[in-house]
């Protein structure tokens, strides 16, 4: 700046001089600067040179002498030789040296060309968490995407309308989603990102999924991953189960720092509350049938002690039996099996809410879809639907569904109704004949619906009497054809219809009377 008000000074006219109108240009060195165009350098005379000099003496400047060092006689030390030096050795302008620092993560590589300074941040807003995960090509926005939604959407659930204004596109986004650059837990990540959408907004969610089920142009492993959210979520809702990411999705400012906290939790205390209920960890690709199975087992235990108890007959030794052989790997000796009578599972308590939603948005748009689909005339749809693995997957859902609902729903006696003439359709029985994950599923629904209306078989078996009869039927007849003792799928096919019969006739033995009015002419 100051060359160039200089340059203009020498140039330019009065009215049209560069001037910037600075401090540092105007005052002090840079005025000293500017000045410096006006100085007139021209050439001296020659006297100075023709007069003699006169030599003055120099000062000579002390040298001081290097110190001798002599040869020491001792040999040469090897190693480390530290030095002790005072402080009055050290001058002023002496500068300390410091380490190199150690390099981060990113600058590991030998080569400069391979650091990567742009690295994307994990999104902070619904809108940033959608814009990665349309972003296919970019292979850090997709991970991003997906190890922070489900914890950035159950944060963001209640706080604003962020998540409700998104979760259909994000949902979309999310069913739609393909593993394209093989990311570690892909399918894990993708189902707890769906589960999060649902636990926040369950009432329209839990909707929007069961139409999509239906509806959607998706393929057969995506149509499963909608239902195993739908019950998985539904689970979590009741109160069932608790996802890792709940606790991880709570604001910093309503935890106390962990130093803080370990002054009023004790360590006892901390582990309790851990495993005071299950966790939604690494979900398999068969979860729900995982889930089935644990439920089974838990709803068999107390028939199979009461059988280990009379012991009387043949048929309940191998009720017994077979029960034992349950789970693969489970031994005999099982604790549940020395049950000296038979316990009734302890029921949740849930509030009337939460069953009155699942009844409402999970399972009545399932099964009312359901029926449409059977009437209906596209053969698309219907090949869907009957396709084994999804209509197996399909009745385990809604088995989840009523099984965590709970007896305390109000509208259990349409729930009930619902569930069992959908379970007696004529279409699905058929789809069960030669194909034994169809049967586990539909025993399985059986056995849940007969123990959520275990306090009510009264009124099961007034209401629907024709149904009980007629199930009691096809599942001895199931019973009768399918042979056990291989420890593979026919043998729990014929533990649960051995559980369901002996539901059926307590139920049916107890209140026959009332049956008998209804039954005549059932033939």
């Amino acid at each position: 700046m100051v060359v160039g008000e200089a340059l203009s000074s020498i140039v330019d006219k009065a009215d049209k001089k560069l001037n910037f109108k600075m401090e540092e240009t105007d005052l002090g060195e840079g005025k000293w600067y500017k000045s410096l165009v006006g100085v007139s350098d021209q050439v001296g005379t020659l006297d100075p040179l023709l007069k003699p000099q006169v030599d003055t003496p120099v000062p000579k400047k002390r040298h001081l002498a290097a110190p001798t060092v002599k040869p020491s006689s001792r040999p040469r030390q090897r190693g480390f030789i530290i030095e002790e030096l005072s402080d009055e050795e050290l001058s002023e302008d002496e500068v300390t040296a410091y380490g190199k620092p150690e390099s981060d993560d990113e600058d590991s590589d030998e080569d400069a060309t391979l650091v990567r300074r742009d690295k994307p941040k994990a999104p902070v807003y619904i809108r940033d968490l959608i814009r990665y995960l349309r972003d296919t090509e970019n292979y850090d926005h997709q991970k991003l995407a997906l190890m922070t939604a489900p914890t950035l959407v159950r944060r963001k659930a209640n706080y604003g309308k962020e998540v409700a204004e998104h979760a259909i596109e994000l949902a979309s986004l999310l069913i739609g989603l393909q593993d394209k650059y093989e990311t570690e837990n892909f399918d894990d990540l993708k189902l707890q990102g769906m589960i999060a959408i649902v636990v926040a907004q369950p009432q329209m969610m839990g909707t929007w999924f069961s139409k999509t089920f239906f509806d959607g142009d998706y393929s057969v492993s995506q149509r499963a991953s909608v239902l195993i959210v739908l019950g998985l979520s539904a689970r979590e809702l009741a109160g069932f189960e608790t996802s890792e990411y709940a606790a991880a999705a709570s604001f910093p400012s309503k935890t106390l720092p962990e130093q803080v906290e370990r002054l009023f939790i004790s360590e006892e205390t901390s582990k309790n509350r851990v495993t005071a209920s299950s966790s939604l960890k690494a979900l398999p690709p068969n979860a729900l049938d995982n889930m089935a199975r644990s439920i089974t087992s838990d709803l068999l235990a107390p028939l199979a002690a009461t059988a280990a108890d009379a012991a009387t007959g043949p048929d309940v030794l191998k009720l017994s039996t077979f029960t034992s052989r349950l789970e693969s790997g489970q031994e005999s000796s099982n604790p549940k099996l020395k049950i000296k009578s038979r316990t009734k599972p302890r029921v949740r308590a849930i509030k009337n809410t939460t069953a009155q939603l699942l009844s409402a948005s999970f399972f009545s748009p399932l099964t009312a879809r359901f029926q449409a689909a059977i009437h209906s005339s596209a053969s698309r749809t219907r090949g869907i639907i009957f396709q084994p693995y999804l209509l197996a997957l399909y009745i385990k859902t809604l088995a989840l569904l009523l099984h965590a609902a709970g007896p305390s729903t109000l509208s259990l006696p349409q729930m009930t109704g619902e569930l069992w003439g959908l379970l007696l359709n004529t279409g699905v029985r058929a789809q069960a004949v030669g194909d034994l994950s169809v049967t586990q599923a539909l025993l399985f629904a059986f056995l849940a619906l007969l123990d959520v209306n275990e306090d009510r078989m009264r009124d099961v078996c007034q209401d629907l009497g024709r149904e009980v009869v007629e199930t009691q039927e096809w599942v001895a007849g199931v019973f009768n054809s399918v042979r056990g003792g291989d420890g593979g799928d026919e043998e729990q096919v014929k533990v649960l219809a051995a559980g369901v019969l002996v539901r059926l006739n307590e139920g049916m033995e107890k209140y026959r009377l009332l049956m008998v009015g209804d039954l005549i002419g059932y033939r």
